[in-house]
């Protein structure tokens, strides 16, 4: 019994022993883990930031699922390195990395802040045909969403947004207004309008100021846009006095015809559109095209005269020429472009004239030219001879008598018809055709805005209390024309001795008054001919 005990006690003391070694044996330490941060955030540029690991494990390792695209992850002994790249999207970017030591784990989140939003949209204006159609607008952003609102509700137009553009697809607009509305494209907090713009049926049309520099991208989506379609270009060619031309035959009943002027391809000078007949006199007669034209924002800028107005917005004076004579009736619309004068310009007390006595006058040779200029006390500065025939005359200069007045006029200019290089003389050969008066102030009449020179509203205010109304602009010259006897005065300002001055061209011309397309055909001629003219005196 007491042996049993024995054994019994020594087995259990083994199986004790055995069962403490084993537990020895099997002990292991627990993976700890800490991380220095576990928010992180970035500004939009290239950047690194140092996470500092703990743990009492021999080995860790880190991983991102935005790693190798704009995230990268280098670990530096006990050092996590996280790396972002430039975030060019106008959005934040999140992510997250895991940090895991043999089972013992960490998370870091990522922020990195958005770029600047930018937004471009291509076209900004649209112009929509009256008969309806579809337009699409280029849309380039950085943000992977934009809004585009309306700045009203309105049931003829259809918006439809895609990633790149929106499609504007627009009913048919049968009324006699123009409708418009405005896009507002926003992406965060940068906003671009866009005008949509539907004319109605055309039966006035107005055109578009072409800007400064004139954009013919700007002319072209507009006329062709409402219908119109390009007749003729023509270059600038400013040594035959010839300016940049865009002809449109219109889709109206009335004015058919509309031509945006350049003298130099960068400066817009005018804008003519021509209605011929009946119909179209008929037309701005009625009541309609006067509140067409204030619905449009045109003012009376003459409270003597129905026939001149401005636009402030658009920066846009229009003259309208009636013409009802017989087999040269219509109607001519002369918008110029507006620029803002400053500042205030003294100008003459009563209009000057070259003496009308002298100008194209069958009886008026250069014999009785030099004895008016005899009478007078002036003096012959230069006489220059026919290139085709040098026994004509073809202009003369005078150095006028000295006057106290600061206004009068120093120098007047002779310009004669003679015979052209094929031969051919005129029927008033030997008559004066252009006389011109030089002043040395050429504040007078004109005042410079870059490099251009433009007449002075005070000069224009003048012109227009002697009856002359402004007729078209090319380049420096700024032409106006009596219609109660044809006298064309060019404004404009030349060289003499290399020093700028004033200079006033006088000329008679019946076919410039005309409104017809013949008309306008005329005017080109009479530009060609005073520039013809400057060209020969070397201004």
């Amino acid at each position: 019994m007491e042996l049993k005990k024995t054994l019994y006690s020594l087995m259990l003391g083994g199986i004790l022993l055995c069962l403490f070694s084993c537990a020895k044996e099997d002990e292991f330490e627990m993976p700890t883990l800490v991380l220095s941060e576990n928010n992180i955030t970035f500004d939009k540029g290239v950047s690194e930031r140092n996470i500092s690991v703990t743990t009492n494990q021999n080995s860790w390792i880190a991983s991102s699922p935005q790693e190798g695209e704009w995230l990268s992850l280098v670990q530096d002994g006990n050092v996590l390195k996280v790396k972002v790249t430039e975030n060019k999207m106008g959005a934040e970017r999140t992510s997250y990395v895991l940090v895991n030591a043999n089972g013992a784990t960490g998370k870091i989140a990522v922020t990195q802040s958005a770029a600047d939003v930018t937004l471009d949209v291509v076209p900004n204006a649209i112009y929509l045909p009256q008969t309806g159609g579809e337009k699409t607008i280029d849309i380039t952003t950085n943000s992977a969403v934009y809004d585009v609102t309306t700045s009203e509700e309105v049931s003829w137009l259809k918006i439809v947004k895609a990633e790149e553009e929106i499609k504007l697809i627009a009913e048919r607009n049968d009324s006699y207004q123009t409708r418009e509305v405005k896009l507002y494209a926003k992406s965060g907090s940068v906003i671009r309008e866009i005008v949509v713009s539907q004319p109605g049926i055309q039966r006035y049309l107005l055109p578009i100021n072409p800007g400064v520099p004139q954009d013919e991208h700007k002319i072209m989506d507009f006329e062709l846009g409402r219908g119109s379609y390009l007749r003729e270009y023509q270059a600038a060619m400013p040594a035959y006095g010839l300016e940049e031309t865009y002809t449109f035959i219109t889709p109206s009943p009335i004015f058919t015809l509309v031509q945006y002027c350049s003298s130099d391809g960068i400066n817009p000078s005018q804008i003519i559109m021509i209605g011929d007949g009946r119909k179209a006199i008929d037309a701005v007669k009625d009541k309609a095209f006067d509140k067409f034209l204030t619905d449009n924002g045109y003012v009376r800028s003459n409270s003597q005269s129905d026939r001149e107005y401005t636009n402030e917005k658009e920066l846009l004076s229009l003259k309208v020429y009636i013409s009802e004579k017989e087999n040269n009736e219509g109607v001519n619309l002369t918008f110029t472009p507006i620029m803002k004068q400053t500042g205030e310009y003294k100008t003459f007390n009563k209009l000057p004239f070259y003496p009308l006595e002298l100008l194209q006058k069958d009886n008026v040779k250069l014999a009785q030219v030099e004895q008016y200029e005899q009478r007078a006390g002036s003096t012959e500065e230069e006489r220059t001879v026919n290139e085709h025939k040098t026994s004509e005359v073809s202009q003369l200069q005078y150095k006028l008598k000295a006057s106290t007045d600061p206004s009068a006029a120093y120098g007047r200019i002779h310009i004669f018809y003679t015979t052209d290089k094929d031969g051919d003389a005129p029927d008033n050969l030997g008559s004066v055709q252009i006389g011109a008066l030089l002043f040395k102030d050429t504040n007078l009449g004109v005042w410079k805005y870059g490099s251009k020179w433009v007449a002075t509203k005070e000069l224009k205010k003048l012109l227009g209390d002697e009856g002359f109304s402004f007729l078209r602009t090319s380049g420096n010259n700024h032409f106006f024309v009596r219609e109660s006897d044809h006298l064309v005065i060019d404004v404009t300002c030349v060289l003499d001795n290399d020093a700028p001055v004033l200079a006033l061209l006088y000329s008679y011309d019946p076919s410039v008054s005309g409104v017809s397309s013949k008309g306008l055909t005329a005017q080109t001629k009479m530009v060609k001919n005073f520039s013809a003219a400057k060209k020969a005196l070397k201004f």
